[in-house]
């Protein structure tokens, strides 16, 4: 089995940015995932991975030891045809993209229009998860609790949210949660919340993820983590987990509403964050997210078997954990500890 691995940042996506002005938690983010993604696929196929040369030393054992076909990223010419061509003879293809400016919905038809096996979600769920406004929309039509909604077209939800204390604004296609901001007046958010930006109720909760492996023949649930979350800027520190057997429970029968509720088909890695309240009518879906996330890199090490082969169904049934409840974490940039000591990259 051959299977190609495009991970934006790191396979060329930012190749027309000066490296200094790449943020270097960008960059460490995404070399972690890949390794990751990487790691485990090889030990069961080729894996064929396209790389910007500044982002990773061509001496890195990563990509250069074991089944790995490593090719070097051309910045004079443009990223799609690259990808095509590194793809062309691959059984399937693995993209990690962000939501934001369509690069991973646009990715995803590119390659499938050279037919590419991509594994990833059809269009219309990857356009309506790509988009937390039409998210939004398809929550609270089927009943999932979500929070309350305003965009600059849509404003029915305005005069309930004037009740709440706390507001956020946030880019409607945005990855991450560096862009998220926070407001205590509604008036004041309102009044920053333009064309691209959704604004939502701020819920009380306890942030947490669940993530979902979808192949051709079966969806499986990964365990519930918590996600360390700054409390003004939200933004993304790491996680921790698993979850206890309460919340794992709650949280994937939230995903199971939550994934009904969306446009068929979910295919691949899909994440659900979410709020985890005092009891279980106060559990919301926040956002889901139709690609790999950074929490791959600590579930990796929470389960018996290879997380990867699941997308290709060489392992199947359940999930079983093999740690106990919040034995593993991982910081924003991919570092992993297990029982508090640091684990090596396998």
């Amino acid at each position: 089995m051959r299977i190609f691995v495009g991970e934006y940042v790191v396979g060329g996506g930012l190749a027309d940015l000066p490296i200094e002005s790449i943020p270097a938690s960008l960059r460490r983010e995404g070399t972690s995932m890949l390794r990751a993604l990487v790691a485990d696929l090889a030990e069961f196929a080729e894996v064929v991975v396209l790389v910007d040369p500044r982002m990773i030393d061509s001496s890195d054992e990563c990509f250069t030891d074991g089944p790995i076909d490593r090719r070097e990223f051309c910045k004079d010419q443009p990223l799609w045809p690259q990808w095509i061509a590194a793809a062309e003879d691959c059984d399937a293809a693995l993209i990690i993209a962000p939501e934001s400016d369509g690069a991973l919905a646009q990715g995803v038809a590119m390659l499938r229009a050279a037919g590419i096996d991509v594994v990833a979600g059809s269009g219309d769920f990857l356009r309506t998860a790509s988009d937390k406004l039409l998210t939004a929309k398809k929550m609270i039509a089927a009943g999932v609790s979500h929070p309350l909604f305003m965009s600059a077209t849509d404003r029915r939800h305005a005069k309930a949210l004037t009740k709440f204390d706390r507001f956020v604004v946030k880019p409607r296609d945005g990855c991450g949660t560096k862009e998220i901001r926070t407001f205590d007046c509604f008036d004041t958010a309102k009044a920053e919340l333009h064309e691209n930006d959704l604004l939502q109720a701020w819920m009380p909760g306890r942030a947490v993820s669940i993530s979902l492996i979808a192949s051709s023949t079966q969806q499986v649930f990964l365990p519930a983590v918590s996600q360390q979350l700054d409390d003004n800027s939200c933004e993304y520190a790491g996680g921790q987990g698993p979850l206890d057997d309460d919340a794992q429970r709650r949280l994937t029968n939230l995903a199971m509403r939550a994934i009904e509720a969306m446009p068929p088909t979910a295919r691949g890695f899909i994440g659900f964050d979410m709020l985890l309240g005092k009891r279980s009518s106060e559990d919301c879906v926040i956002e889901i997210n139709p690609r790999l996330t950074t929490s791959y890199v600590g579930l990796r090490r929470m389960i018996h078997g290879n997380l990867a082969a699941r997308f290709f169904d060489i392992e199947t049934g359940p999930v079983a954990c093999c740690t106990p409840v919040n034995s593993v974490k991982w910081a924003a940039d991919g570092q992993v500890w297990v029982n508090d000591a640091v684990a090596e990259m396998s």
